[in-house]
């Protein structure tokens, strides 16, 4: 994955991604991100992180465990991913969820764009689906969860399960935040924004 070239011009972000050549460190901190099936080449995002690379490396060991040891459904994680990066405008975060995530998780195209809506409208979303979605706009604008909300959720998904949303919602507001601070590209292999 390393050794294929950046997707996108070096340009399109606010820091420079770490220059070629690698070292040999750098290059295996940098290939660590992404599923290990993952075709697409070393992230722009990923590049940019190795720059500070305990930094880099903090932030991969987290973000791992979200994918890894995760109970929540990969489905609703991914919903969740969608609709956080959808609110604010994460065009970088969500094509690259969208086009990598979407597919193996059984969402569709129709549905990644529905969650760059305000509403999520134009899908048939399921029960669980609704109330993962209303969840993440709860928290995003309130940065809390409502008894009702908390509620709407139990009815579908046991308490663990509500904590790990909580904290892939907080994980994905930092790194769409990061990515669109960064004023991030999308690259080429990603999903590109849905029109309004």
């Amino acid at each position: 994955m390393t050794d294929q070239p950046p997707a996108v011009d070096d340009s399109t972000s606010r820091v420079p991604p770490l220059p070629r050549p690698w070292s040999d460190e750098d290059a295996t901190a940098i290939g660590k991100w992404g599923h290990p099936a993952a075709t697409y080449p070393a992230l722009l995002l990923t590049r940019v992180l190795q720059r500070h690379p305990n930094l880099s490396d903090r932030l991969r060991n987290l973000g791992e465990g979200i994918y890894v040891d995760g109970q929540l459904a990969p489905r609703l994680r991914t919903i969740a991913i969608l609709r956080t990066c959808g609110n604010i405008e994460s065009a970088y975060e969500w094509g690259g969820q969208a086009a990598f995530w979407g597919p193996l998780t059984r969402i569709n195209d129709d549905e990644a764009d529905a969650l760059t809506r305000p509403n999520a409208d134009g899908v048939d979303w399921s029960a669980v689906d609704s109330a993962v979605i209303t969840a993440v706009d709860e928290l995003e604008a309130t940065g809390s969860l409502d008894d009702d909300r908390w509620a709407q959720l139990r009815e579908h998904v046991p308490d663990e399960q509500i904590l790990e949303l909580i904290i892939v919602v907080g994980w994905y507001r930092m790194i769409a935040t990061l990515c669109n601070a960064l004023d991030l590209g999308v690259e080429n292999w990603m999903r590109t924004w849905p029109p309004d």
